[in-house]
């Protein structure tokens, strides 16, 4: 408790800095790099970082309520806090402390409306794979896009107001492939030395032997994250609620099947590091099956106008056949359970990898992969591999489970089955699109479903599928779908609005094939799609 002389300090102070419209700048208060904030009815969750130590940091609610920071790494200049039973949209004033003096201008983010609230109105943006580092090229190729261009696409949907964002999956790209350092360059021995060289000189390497917790890993772990989330994100979400969503790349591999190596189920050290690097650096998810704060399956709720139902399709994958999931059994159940009961107006089904769409990736709910005409057996999906083919079914796609797709089925079918509005969107394919999706294997839906490919915000002429895998994403074999919105290999966003019974997908391009042209971020056209 801070006796009442601290406490008349602190809003001394914070009144100075208002009337003074600037930060705090002695030179012993640390600046706060960056802030993302997630929110439901009744919590608030920030996740921040500071340039320098402090051995204590508070969050100031409304002038009035303090609210104690987690330390959440070994120095001190990560820090997460958690507010519970608070007022369902309300809107809050926060303020941060560190040893009694403001350092950081006041902010507002609000509440999410009760889930028994009637709501008209409301919007959300979406994008997935917004990692990878500033402008990193290889090979003559630039595999990621600008910092400026990312943050182009964040400042032009956060310029519509939405009331929250989701990010799904790829939030780092830092791929192991079982080492202690990125194996860059898989094809060429030379560039792996040398640029592999480079990335242990300036991040150094894990220690796999250790937990992702000890003093090694977490330094490599938060030189990572301080250049692909801090300085890419900065500050500028901390008013609007954001949920991230992993995938494969967030676990430290991509999702690889090959004779020399498999990469999932993730190992225990890919999964402390994923829950490490969450931990330092993302919000936590704060509506989950167990109530607890979590980080890979949960729900948005907004009034009674939308339930969104967030799903990891990495962290929990499992192999064995016709047994295997890409969603565990019990989250799966929890999916289900939540597309029966909800009476949300509208309903989204949101899993880390796509719905109606294939790139020919191993950790697909579909067995299409990209052979040569007249091939047969079983290929293996190598990823930049230059081969040449088409996506096809008619050859076994190496260690591919026919339980993924029986999952699917079963999804599937209980969302085509909901009364009243319900549609799916996703990321990880590096492409934009909507598809309806008519049929499935051979069970014909109730009634069709609309799936978005949401749109990547850091792809670039390195990761388009088509240079990647040597083909561009369609719909699976097993689909019988209806396209919306021809799959384009482009950058953007989907702005989604929702209005009563209404529900709309607007369909954002902002581009990033010419980096030698000045490619901006900049939107370049725009599709509104009815839901």
């Amino acid at each position: 408790m801070y006796s009442r002389r601290t406490f008349l300090k602190i809003s001394a102070s914070i009144t100075a800095l208002v009337a003074g419209g600037y930060f705090f700048k002695s030179s012993g208060v640390p600046n706060v790099k960056h802030i993302l904030s997630s929110a439901s009815h009744e919590r608030l969750g920030i996740s921040l970082s500071l340039s320098k130590s402090t051995s204590k940091l508070e969050l100031l609610l409304n002038g009035s309520n303090l609210i104690d920071g987690r330390k959440t790494d070994k120095e001190g200049k990560h820090w997460q806090f958690l507010s519970n039973k608070l007022i369902s949209n309300e809107s809050y004033e926060l303020q941060l402390i560190s040893e009694n003096e403001p350092i950081y201008k006041r902010w507002t983010i609000k509440t999410f409306p009760d889930p028994e609230a009637k709501i008209k109105k409301l919007s959300f943006m979406s994008f997935t794979c917004p990692g990878g580092g500033d402008a990193f090229r290889a090979s003559g190729r630039e595999f990621f896009k600008p910092f400026s261009f990312r943050q182009n696409i964040f400042n032009q949907g956060l310029s519509k107001n939405p009331d929250f964002a989701i990010a799904i999956g790829d939030h780092v790209y830092w791929d192991l492939r079982g080492e202690s350092s990125p194996p860059v360059g898989r094809n060429s021995k030379l560039i792996k030395f040398f640029l592999g060289g480079y990335l242990r000189l300036r991040y150094g390497s894990f220690n796999r032997l250790e937990s992702a917790d000890s003093k090694t890993n977490e330094s490599v772990l938060k030189k990572i994250g301080n250049e692909q989330i801090a300085s890419l994100y900065g500050t500028r979400f901390k008013s609007t609620p954001i949920f991230f969503i992993p995938d494969d790349h967030d676990y430290f591999e991509n999702d690889d099947a090959e004779e020399e190596i498999v990469t999932f189920p993730a190992d225990k050290f890919s999964k402390d590091a994923f829950r490490k690097m969450a931990d330092l650096f993302y919000p936590p998810l704060l509506d989950t099956p167990d109530d607890l704060p979590g980080r890979s399956i949960g729900r948005i709720r907004y009034g009674d106008a939308f339930e969104g139902l967030i799903a990891d399709c990495a962290g929990n994958m499992t192999l064995g056949d016709k047994n295997a999931v890409l969603i565990s059994n019990k989250d799966e159940e929890w999916i289900l359970s939540r597309i029966k009961k909800s009476k949300a107006k509208h309903l989204a089904f949101i899993p880390s990898h796509p719905l109606g769409y294939t790139a020919g990736k191993w950790r697909e709910w579909y067995p299409d992969v990209v052979a040569e005409e007249g091939a047969t057996g079983t290929v293996v999906n190598e990823l930049l591999s230059g081969r040449s083919g088409s996506l096809t079914t008619d050859v076994n796609k190496y260690l591919w489970q026919s339980g993924w797709f029986l999952q699917h089925q079963r999804l599937l079918k209980s969302i085509a089955e909901r009364k009243g509005s319900r549609f799916i969107f996703s990321g990880d394919i590096h492409a934009i699109g909507a598809s309806s999706i008519i049929k499935s294997g051979e069970e014909s839906l109730e009634r069709a479903v609309k799936t978005f490919l949401v749109g990547p915000v850091s792809s670039s002429t390195g990761t388009w599928p088509s240079f990647a895998r040597g083909i561009t994403a369609e719909n699976p074999k097993y689909l019988k779908c209806e396209t919306i919105y021809s799959i384009k290999e482009e950058n953007g966003f989907t702005f989604f609005q929702i209005d009563n019974d209404k529900a709309l997908a607007e369909i954002i391009s902002c581009g990033g094939h010419n980096p030698e042209n000045g490619d901006t971020g900049k939107i370049l056209s725009q599709e509104i799609i009815s839901i």
